[in-house]
């Protein structure tokens, strides 16, 4: 229970902080006045976005542990994001077959994937590619994201600093590069080692 207190906590103050980022783009729609300024409502959805998705981690944090499967995570999402997609992407998708369980809460590390792969299919368009890669390097876990759209996503260095902040809260960090419509995420979580489950036993 104590873990599970933990995490409550942690993602108490993450919404928090999201609700007050919500609250800052909304002053600054109000202040434009007649005149929308796209950048501004895309950030507020964004964040919006990321606010269901604490919500819904915070009802179901009884049922999560301290570690996940990183795997089942990024197939899940995958999943779900590609039927939410109006239009037809091509998925290429190479899972490790090394054990990708990482030290983070399972609530938590749905939503950093989650927002990753929200930012990843903004841009793309019918016939797109969407590439997906999990892999070990030393003793982390990544998840490494490739969209190569036909339009450039807008703010995506303002996003990527919010997720960043976001996956720091679980020892995680998030690296991005944009070559023209090209988008390219990188997540990298703490791997589980088997000593480490060995010492929980």
């Amino acid at each position: 229970m104590a873990s599970n207190d933990s995490d409550l906590n942690k993602l108490t103050v993450l919404m928090g902080q999201c609700l007050g980022r919500i609250d800052q783009e909304a002053f600054l729609l109000q202040e434009h006045g007649t005149d929308v300024d796209f950048a501004t409502a895309d950030r507020l959805d964004s964040e919006t976005g990321t606010l269901y998705g604490l919500v819904d981690s915070m009802l179901s944090i009884e049922t999560n542990s301290n570690e996940t499967n990183v795997n089942q995570i990024v197939t899940s999402v995958t999943r779900s994001t590609l039927q939410e997609l109006s239009v037809p992407v091509v998925l290429r998708q190479t899972l490790t077959t090394e054990s990708s369980q990482v030290q983070a809460p399972t609530a938590l590390v749905n939503v950093a994937v989650q927002r990753a792969m929200a930012l990843a299919v903004k841009p793309l368009g019918p016939g797109d590619e969407l590439c997906l890669t999990t892999r070990i390097d030393c003793d982390s876990v990544l998840i490494e994201i490739e969209s190569r759209g036909s339009s450039i996503v807008s703010c995506a260095s303002d996003r990527v600093e919010t997720l960043r902040e976001f996956v720091e809260e679980f020892d995680g960090t998030c690296q991005m590069r944009q070559e023209g419509s090209d988008l390219f995420l990188v997540l990298e979580l703490p791997q589980v080692m088997a000593t480490d489950r060995s010492e929980s036993l």
